[in-house]
Parts: C-alpha cells; sequence; structure tokens
C-alpha cells in the first residue's frame, strides 16, 4: 500500500512565515547603528536656479549577514538622495549604515534575513534623515524634510464582489 502524505495549504505555509518571522521579532534586540560610509556632493549650478529641485530618495539593503551560533545578525543599508533640474543631477547624497541584533534563540535564516530587510531600514532611517538634514544646513542648499519613510506593501488582488441585486431589480414570478 502506497503512503500518502498531506501537502502543505499555501494559507498554512504562510502561517508558518508568519511564524517563524514573528519568532524573529520577539527574539531580536537592536545592537547597533553605525555610520560607515557618507558622500555628499553640490554642483555650482545648484545654485543658480530659483525655485524648488526635484528631489527623490532610494533605499536599498545591500548585504544581510546571519550568524545563528554567536545569535548575531546585520545588514549593509545603503540610502541616496538626488536633486535634480533640467539639465540633471545637482546635488547627490550617499550614506551607509550596519545595523546589528542580537537574536536571544536560533531562528530561520530566511525569516531573519526578510527581518533585517524590513527592520533595518526603520531601524537606520531616522539617523539618515538627521544626517541629511545636517549636510543640508551646512550646505545651505534649503531643501525640504526628507519624507517618513513607508514601506512597499504588496496590495493583494481584489476579490470579484458579487453584484448585490436592488430590491427593485427582483423579479418576483
Amino acid at each position: 500500500m502506497a503512503k500518502t502524505t498531506k501537502s502543505r495549504t499555501p494559507a498554512r505555509e504562510t502561517e508558518d512565515h508568519v511564524d517563524r518571522y514573528n519568532k524573529v521579532v520577539d527574539a531580536a534586540e537592536l545592537n547597533g547603528i553605525q555610520l560607515v560610509h557618507v558622500n555628499f556632493d553640490v554642483m555650482s549650478r545648484y545654485f543658480d536656479n530659483e525655485g524648488s529641485p526635484a528631489i527623490g530618495y532610494v533605499v536599498k539593503t545591500e548585504d544581510t549577514y546571519y550568524d545563528v551560533e554567536d545569535g548575531f545578525a546585520a545588514c549593509l543599508v545603503n540610502f541616496e538622495v538626488e536633486a535634480k533640474d533640467d539639465s540633471g543631477v545637482t546635488l547627490e547624497c550617499s550614506a551607509k549604515y550596519t545595523v546589528s541584533y542580537r537574536l536571544s534563540e536560533a531562528c530561520d535564516e530566511k525569516a531573519v534575513k526578510i527581518f533585517l530587510r524590513r527592520v533595518g531600514v526603520f531601524a537606520c532611517y531616522p539617523y539618515f534623515r538627521g544626517l541629511f538634514a545636517s549636510l543640508d544646513w551646512s550646505a545651505n542648499t534649503r531643501l525640504p524634510p526628507l519624507p517618513v519613510h513607508k514601506e512597499n506593501v504588496a496590495t493583494r488582488p481584489k476579490k470579484k464582489v458579487p453584484k448585490k441585486v436592488s430590491a427593485r431589480e427582483t423579479k418576483v414570478d
């Protein structure tokens, strides 16, 4: 007789992922945030332009590290800001931070890396935002403060809801 095995349902797999992630959240304690690189360049034509330049920022988690035996996890987060005019980039700022955590118990490596990519950015963004404001003030570039950072959350496709029939449309035989 052949042995049958139950396959995991997508809902159960999602619950398992959430449980593993939540275990990391419970076990993690912020160890440190260090600025490891900064670059700030303002082109002379920046000051020639009147009005507000177009400004944007990008955040990338470049690397993650997890040592199960030592209970140590870290990531490298890169921030980049650019101001542009019609001719191109007029101001550039980049900074890299390491963010490290101590984990009180062994956790799933994939869940730790997801945690680092999500939470590590939010841990060090206020530091970058403050650094950028200080550099902006020192250079007298008068840019607005960087916005509050928001996570890009994937949205679920909307389920088709059957059209409700109003009382007037109801046919009675």
